[in-house]
């Protein structure tokens, strides 16, 4: 148990908006079964994956993860949740605000004085340490490195960009 995170990917499919996109998604295998029009109209965009011995297909990939990194996990709960937070929840995520967050990490990892001042740890059941500690900033060391590829490299014209946590 414990606090994971991640940034998923899905793509934008012409005639569909991020609802349509994420229940067909949802509902992919059984498109499949019925080979229907909304199913050829995905079918370019499928990840296809075998783990463990099982195949799975999928319109979402993974393109980011932490593990008990609450600093982060609370400055996506602030930021784009207006300081909702729920056991498990799904959010859009824009460029804007990965710029934010990277800028954030910068400024701590020049500057270690007074973190908590700009990315507090966030308190939860099986969240992690609440230090400002080594492991603390690792995580936004780690956390600058992963913005900083994805800002490089993902392309927003073509897909969402979700934060997911669950714990």
């Amino acid at each position: 148990m414990g606090l994971d995170m991640y940034l998923i990917s899905m793509p934008k499919i012409e005639g569909m908006d991020y609802e349509d996109v994420h229940s067909a998604n949802v509902h992919l295998r059984e498109l499949e079964e019925k080979q229907n029009e909304l199913f050829r109209k995905v079918k370019p965009h499928i990840i296809h994956s075998e783990k463990f011995g099982m195949s799975s297909i999928s319109l979402m990939e993974v393109v980011g993860y932490w593990r008990k990194a609450n600093q982060i996990h609370h400055w996506f709960v602030e930021n784009i949740r207006n300081g909702k937070d729920d056991p498990c929840f799904t959010e859009l995520v824009t460029k804007q605000n990965l710029e934010d967050l990277l800028n954030l990490c910068l400024i701590v990892l020049s500057n270690k004085k007074n973190p908590q001042d700009l990315l507090p740890t966030r308190f939860g059941s099986f969240f992690g340490s609440y230090e400002y500690d080594d492991f603390y900033f690792i995580e936004i060391e780690e956390t600058k490195s992963l913005l900083e590829n994805l800002l490089k490299n993902f392309d927003f014209e073509t897909h969402y960009l979700m934060y997911q946590c669950s714990w």
